[in-house]
């Protein structure tokens, strides 16, 4: 008898274990009828033994089907059972505008290693708001004024003071802003633009009343030659000359179809200013004289060049009108 009782207990206890053992999944509403815009309630549930994780649906879109919309997520909430089973619940708070029967599909919650489980799909009925057609229309409420508070008014204040401040600012800034001088100290006033030409016959004759080879400052010399010569080109003939090499300017102004003459007094005069700035090669009083002959014959030359070509481009534009 004895045994008996004894595998009695034993088959209660295993089927003990194995319903403890055992994974479920729910999913249910407070009230399977709802009123159509109005906010209800699901709440999902799986329950799973100890030692297993759960990968919950995160539900990261923002419809639960084409007919329901999840307005809020609830927290996940993790708890256990007198079983030692793990309970995961969750709540989400959904929507739906259509009418008559909806339904909420099977929602897949899985439990890996295993395979994924379903919860029970739910039928709903979604009933429309009751209109009272006893009774007569009510007219339209006017709009309701209400008074303008600091709070919508402060920020347009804040807007104008910082304006305000930005303009004194300026205002300040521009008042007081000091001149440019010369290195004697003289307010710099520009007047109009001096044409390139006009600018380098003008810089050449004070280079050359300077005297600066003559007082042993041949660097500085050439250096304000060949500065005077890249300046004229560029602004002549529209050739980056500042910005170039030696080898690349003369290679721009053989373009240009210069007097073969003109073209090599250009070119002895940089190249000789080079050896000058960078080889440390000392020119001589012949050499630094010619230079500035051969810079000068250069600008004259080539601004004629330029002017016969303006000229004869004029002819043929009148002749082709």
């Amino acid at each position: 008898m004895k045994r008996w009782f004894l595998l009695i207990g034993l088959i209660a206890g295993f089927m003990a274990a194995a319903s403890a053992q055992q994974v479920e999944v729910s999913a249910t509403v407070p009230d399977e009828s709802i009123a159509v815009g109005k906010p209800f309630s699901l709440d999902l549930m799986m329950k799973v033994p100890y030692g297993n994780y759960v990968e919950w649906n995160g539900f990261v879109t923002d419809t639960l089907s084409a007919q329901i919309d999840i307005l809020k997520r609830g927290d996940l909430v993790r708890t256990a059972d007198a079983d030692s089973n793990i309970i995961v619940q969750q709540q989400l708070t959904l929507m739906t505008f259509d009418t008559g029967y909806v339904q909420i599909p099977s929602l897949q919650l899985s439990l890996t290693p295993q395979s994924s489980l379903l919860t029970n799909p739910i039928d709903l009925y979604v009933t429309t708001i009751a209109v009272d057609t006893t009774q007569a229309y009510k007219p339209l409420m006017p709009p309701i004024e209400q008074p303008v508070s600091m709070k919508e008014v402060f920020p347009w204040i804040l807007g104008l003071l910082l304006l305000v401040l930005i303009g004194l600012v300026v205002w300040y800034i521009v008042k007081h802003r000091k001149p440019k001088v010369d290195e004697n100290g003289e307010p710099i006033v520009k007047g109009p633009m001096v044409p390139p030409y006009d600018k380098a016959i003008g810089d050449l004759e004070d280079l050359k009343q300077q005297k600066l080879w003559q007082v042993g400052k041949v660097k500085e010399y050439y250096s304000n030659l060949t500065d005077i010569a890249r300046e004229y080109i560029e602004g002549q003939f529209g050739v980056n000359a500042v910005e170039m090499t030696t080898d690349t300017i003369l290679e721009e102004v053989a373009e240009l179809r210069f007097d073969d003459q003109l073209y090599r007094k250009l070119k002895d005069t940089m190249e000789l200013a080079d050896l000058v700035k960078f080889a440390k090669y000392s020119a001589s009083s012949l050499e630094s004289d010619n230079a500035m002959s051969d810079m000068t014959d250069f600008v004259n030359g080539s601004y004629a060049h330029y002017q016969a070509m303006k000229a004869k481009e004029e002819e043929e534009a009148r002749q082709n009108a």
